[in-house]
């Protein structure tokens, strides 16, 4: 995890919106933005390629950051929300949202699936992951950039919920502790190989079935026509 003083950004207040002033903003190689706040929004910009650098040191949007103002203003910020072309490989806009320091915050981060799950390595089952990130709640200064996860154990037809996530200081889960997260099932139909074993064998007994019923019928016909 990058240090916050790693993750400081500049900006500067802007008094123009629009799609006419953002694209003039983006011609002057710089990023429209908003600040969320409680207190009130702010519009400002900030360097796209400072933003793309900062981006690659945090290693994703769900660290923290430090936006310096030019004023001296020092806020402490999350990425709410972050528009891409990715076609042209351009940012278009970014919403920023305040942490108020010494106060718990509310946001989501990544789960990071660690290992080979051994349902699927040994005995050929698919992983269906059910949620590429976790909501959590802690002080700014305990916000983890992601939560590791072992599926390294997890067997065929097994799942891993939100109570089997590792205890981390100062952090809180807010989801169900039953809250799936991944599986590991044995085909496409989600029924692991036994249970598809059960089920040709229940066929191959209804055909059995099937087969000595008309075979009992056409008995009867023949010894009736006698």
């Amino acid at each position: 995890m990058s240090e916050l003083s790693d993750l400081t950004l500049n900006f500067s207040l802007r008094d123009k919106t629009g799609t006419s002033a953002s694209r003039q903003i983006r011609s002057q190689g710089r990023i429209p933005a908003v600040l969320y706040s409680k207190d009130a929004n702010r519009i400002l910009s900030v360097d796209d390629k400072e933003m793309r650098m900062l981006l690659r040191k945090a290693a994703g949007t769900s660290s923290l950051m430090r936006l310096i103002g030019e004023g001296g203003e020092d806020e402490l910020v999350l990425i709410k929300e972050l528009q891409e072309d990715k076609i042209h490989d351009k940012i278009l806009h970014i919403d920023f949202v305040e942490v108020k320091r010494g106060e718990d915050l509310q946001t989501t981060v990544p789960l990071n699936l660690i290992g080979e799950a051994e349902g699927v390595k040994t005995h050929g089952g698919i992983l269906e992951v059910v949620a590429n990130d976790i909501e959590i709640r802690c002080r700014p200064s305990k916000l983890p950039s992601a939560i590791d996860l072992d599926i390294s154990n997890l067997g065929l037809g097994e799942n891993l919920q939100v109570k089997d996530l590792p205890v981390i200081d100062g952090v809180e889960y807010t989801s169900s502790d039953d809250a799936i997260l991944v599986s590991c099932v044995g085909s496409a139909s989600g029924r692991s190989e036994s249970e598809e074993e059960e089920v040709d064998d229940a066929g191959g007994a209804e055909s059995e079935e099937s087969e000595e019923s008309e075979g009992d019928s056409e008995e009867s016909e023949s010894n009736s026509a006698e």
